[in-house]
């Protein structure tokens, strides 16, 4: 019994030294995201990006989010997934750090965390996000002081899960070769660029 809540209490340790190290690469500034802000952040919501860590499958993936990291301005989006439709299949190890310095390699800019799995932490808002639907999360973003209300409107109710279930696209993977501003994560024609972890199962066979 002893052994047990001593392994309780490790977890609750490690667990909030996780949070706490993580708090470091929070974004704080006063960024207003556009409308392909909002529709990239629910892409990585729902899971669905473009694989920049694979060498001949590059077709986007559906798993579960863990980091979403952004540029300052808000214009470049950067997701880390899991494949797995568990949050829990896979390690941490580093990923808020990953997915942050891979955001600025990506985008040629500053980047911080937006969200961690679905909660936004950027100012430590700490705010959950239950569902992945467009107007009630411009609604949110807006009360948040987080979506810029002049941007254009693309998106409506009719077009809206085309754009999120977007399974391919025509965007170079050649940044050198594009304006920052076609970009995949900035552009709302462009999958959302990120990386996943493997379950630790399959790095791990064998282990429960």
């Amino acid at each position: 019994m002893k052994k047990i809540v001593g392994i309780y209490i490790f977890i609750i340790f490690i667990s909030t030294i996780s949070c706490s190290s993580n708090k470091k690469y929070f974004g704080s500034s006063d960024v207003k995201l556009d409308e392909t802000g909002v529709v990239n952040f629910l892409r990585y919501l729902n899971g669905t990006f473009h694989a920049e860590d694979t060498l001949f499958d590059r077709a986007a993936r559906n798993m579960t989010p863990l980091y979403y990291a952004i540029s300052d301005d808000g214009k470049v989006g950067y997701g880390w997934f899991c494949q797995s439709t568990l949050m829990n299949d896979c390690s941490d190890f580093f990923l808020a750090y990953r997915t942050v310095e891979f955001c600025k390699e990506y985008s040629q800019k500053n980047c911080a965390l937006f969200a961690i799995r679905n909660e936004i932490v950027w100012n430590n808002l700490n705010i959950t996000v239950d569902k992945i639907d467009l107007a009630k999360n411009l609604e949110l973003l807006t009360k948040l002081n987080l979506y810029n209300e002049k941007s254009s409107k693309f998106v409506n109710e009719g077009n809206y899960f085309h754009y999120i279930n977007m399974q391919t696209d025509t965007c170079s993977s050649n940044r050198k070769l594009q304006k920052n501003s076609d970009l995949r994560g900035s552009s709302l024609d462009c999958l959302l660029p990120g990386r996943y972890e493997l379950r630790m199962s399959d790095i791990h066979p064998g282990r429960d």
